[in-house]
């Protein structure tokens, strides 16, 4: 084998990533909070940029068309918009993806303060402190807390137990509760662990299994409800007994619960609507936590002459230069150092202006093409869904598939039929003999769960049945599928469904 070097030359093209088409990309795939945000950490670098409600209506909104969709002409400048325009149609892609940052900095109107002081002020000059005139800004203006479940339990240990032994032992019980209420050790291991005394430790749990919420600090599912019944009144041998049996109630065997009870079987049905109303978790609600509604950043709603998009002012930030600031500055700064960084800066800020008017010029087209073609659904609801996929949008408006894509992960669009996300529009198609282009899976699952609404509850229909019915409606799908669509409704099975109308059965 024989070794030798040698010096070649290779000339290549590639597309270079630079930090601003970056940052386009990265505003390009943004909602309308996740991008107020980063405007707002801009502007804190940038002292040319203001960052505010937006009130330029231009090119926001599309215009009406039949049932056709278009897009209006969005305001923008040459130049860098134009480059920007072409690589993100390309499918460009930034190596870090900020979307998936949903942090936001905590803010503080510190406008607030000034009220109760120069309230205070204008009645004598006093300063607020002492006396009545207390005043807890912070307090005040932040929303107050609710209070944890070990806030909640130690509140009631306070005052229930004025022993300190007593205090202690329930204070390491409540240390072993879990996030249902349930107690998470046995009385045995936790008086072995803590070294303490059997007795003690159970007749400490008498006194706090007594504590709101009631069931709390139960030992299993059948004590919880166990306590439940016994604060409500309807503790009695029969119920006891049927406590003592969940098992067979979770398989639906009334009648062998009835023997057990020595009740009828209209007796242990009455029991369970009694037990429904209880709370089998009564923990739970203080480690659940709120709720967030995120608010649209698309509108569409059916004007006059067709279908109209538009983005959502009351969330989409606005970007504002201070050209006359910065025309000031200018004239003052001599040093070079302090001239460089002005016209950077301001360079920086008109970039971003027209990087953000391109972003929402895309948005709208996406968004315009996607209403268009599912126009029939938005009129006549889900089973008319059409298959649709991001190549074919992409197709209409010119852009590649990674750039409809990044759109349409993480915006959401209100609609008559309420807000939903941009990417629940896109769905695959299967075969149909009514349409050549197919029927929408979305469609199709929304078809299996009309279906199972409209059985019979003691006859529920099986996945065959299920199937026979959508292939009679011309729709050809397998068995396997309507079975992982169930799946994905939550609907369960012909078998658990029956059980569950034995149960729901009126007495």
């Amino acid at each position: 084998m024989q070794l030798s070097q040698s010096i070649r030359l290779k000339q290549k093209q590639s597309m270079v990533m630079t930090p601003r088409l970056q940052q386009a990309i990265r505003m390009l795939q943004m909602n309308n909070l996740d991008l107020a945000s980063y405007l707002e950490d801009q502007a804190l670098e940038n002292p040319f940029l203001e960052v505010g409600a937006d009130s330029d209506a231009s090119g926001d909104v599309s215009p009406e068309v039949g049932s056709d969709v278009g897009i209006g002409d969005a305001s923008s400048e040459t130049g860098g918009a134009d480059l920007i325009d072409t690589d993100m149609k390309a499918g460009a892609s930034p190596q870090d993806d900020p979307a998936a940052n949903q942090e936001f900095d905590n803010r503080f109107d510190y406008s607030a303060a000034d009220g109760p002081a120069g309230h205070l002020a204008g009645q004598g000059g006093q300063s607020g402190q002492g006396g009545d005139q207390d005043w807890d800004m912070i307090a005040s203006t932040i929303a107050e807390r609710p209070p944890s479940l070990f806030e909640h339990v130690g509140r009631q240990i306070d005052i229930a137990f004025s022993d300190a032994k007593q205090r202690m032992i329930a204070q390491i019980l409540t240390g072993a509760l879990l996030p249902s209420g349930w107690l998470g050790k046995s009385v045995e291991d936790i008086a072995e662990e803590n070294d303490l005394a059997r007795d003690d430790v159970a007749a400490v749990l008498v006194q706090i299994q007594k504590f709101e919420p009631t069931g709390i600090f139960a030992i299993g599912l059948a004590d919880c409800l166990r306590l439940q019944a016994r604060e409500a009144g309807l503790l009695d041998a029969a119920f006891n007994v049927l406590l003592d049996n969940l098992e067979l109630l979770a398989q639906g065997k009334i009648d062998q619960l009835a023997r057990r009870c020595k009740s009828s079987p209209e007796d242990v049905r009455d029991m369970l609507q009694h037990l429904r109303q209880f709370d089998p978790k009564p923990a739970e609600t203080f480690f659940g936590e709120p709720d967030i509604v995120s608010a649209p950043d698309l509108i569409a709603y059916r004007g006059p002459d067709g279908w109209v998009v538009e983005l959502n002012k009351s969330t989409l930030p606005g970007i504002t230069i201070d050209e006359n600031y910065a025309a000031r500055l200018k004239k003052r700064v001599a040093a070079q150092a302090e001239q460089k960084f002005t016209m950077q800066a301001l360079s920086s800020a008109r970039w971003l202006k027209r990087a953000m008017e391109q972003r929402n010029e895309t948005t709208l087209s996406i968004a315009a093409e996607i209403v268009r073609q599912q126009t029939p659904f938005l009129e006549k609801g889900a089973n008319h869904l059409k298959p649709l996929l991001l190549r074919d949008v992409a197709k209409a408006v010119g852009m590649h598939e990674s750039t409809i894509s990044r759109v349409t992960t993480g915006l959401m669009i209100a609609t008559p039929r309420g807000s939903v996300t941009l990417k629940s529009f896109f769905s695959v198609s299967l075969a149909s003999d009514d349409n050549e282009a197919g029927t929408s899976a979305a469609s199709v699952r929304h078809l299996i769960g009309e279906i199972v609404r409209g059985e019979v509850p003691g006859d529920p229909l099986s996945d065959d049945e299920i199937v026979s019915r959508i292939n009679a409606s011309g729709i050809a799908v397998a068995r396997r599928t309507v079975a992982k669509y169930r799946q994905i409704l939550k609907i369960p099975s012909s078998a658990e469904r029956r059980r569950r109308a034995r149960l729901n059965a009126p007495a």
